[in-house]
């Protein structure tokens, strides 16, 4: 059996002017994740990240010293454009429930009202019953995941370890493929993931058997709450 760790990128920079960036925070959760791998001895033969920003930030202040390995960037691997999916949903919605207009003014400055007027674009997104003029449908992000995933674990059999550093939205994608979630489920764990935890699966080239999930103890271990984000 091989076995593929996935990791979300640290926290990033939620309410700036550029998201796709590791926070001061984000950094330190994956360096201290790097000395989780380091500690454990865990090796990879191989290492994937998605091309955004904060994906590639995370696996370099991870991997430092635990290999001379560079990333293969993997788009498929990035996360859906979750603004674009706003922007295209959100006149539809406010003329349905004008009482979202509250949460709208501030958004970006309290996390709260981001999550109402997210979570309620994110269901009708993956709902496939409304029309998204130019974003990637759920459908397509589902494909654009699974190619990728496939990718990943391709040529990788026999005893390998694989590092794959992406986003909530690829790894709930890699869950809904091996759990069999119905999609509001897989859309559901996307909200849960944690910034910089560790998900990992034993694969054969044919099944995928979870073995962890949304871990973060190489954080706690700390003492620090602080050091725990979804966002």
């Amino acid at each position: 059996m091989s076995v593929l760790y996935i990791i979300r990128h640290g926290q990033a920079s939620f309410g700036q002017a550029d998201y796709d960036q590791l926070s001061g925070l984000g950094r330190r959760q994956a360096e201290l994740t790097g000395q989780y791998l380091r500690a454990a001895g865990i090796t990879p033969h191989a290492v994937f990240a998605g091309a955004l920003r904060r994906q590639g930030q995370t696996a370099r202040a991870a991997l430092a010293g635990v290999t001379a390995l560079e990333p293969s960037l993997l788009p498929g691997l990035d996360e859906y454009d979750s603004g674009a999916i706003l922007k295209a949903l959100l006149p539809a919605m406010l003329r349905e429930d004008p009482s979202l207009e509250a949460s709208l003014a501030g958004m970006y400055q309290d996390r709260r009202a981001f999550q109402i007027i997210y979570e309620g674009a994110m269901r009708r997104w993956v709902s496939g019953q409304y029309d998204l003029d130019g974003c990637e449908t759920w459908r397509a992000f589902q494909q654009r995941a699974a190619n990728a995933w496939q990718q990943v674990l391709a040529g990788h059999q026999g005893g390998k370890t694989v590092l794959a550093f992406t986003s909530g939205g690829p790894i709930a994608a890699i869950l809904q493929q091996a759990l069999g979630l119905a999609d509001q489920m897989a859309l559901k764990m996307t909200w849960v993931i944690k910034n910089a935890s560790l998900t990992s699966f034993f694969h054969n080239g044919h099944d995928l058997t979870m073995s962890s999930f949304n871990s973060t103890a190489h954080l706690e271990q700390h003492g620090d709450p602080g050091l725990i984000t979804y966002r």
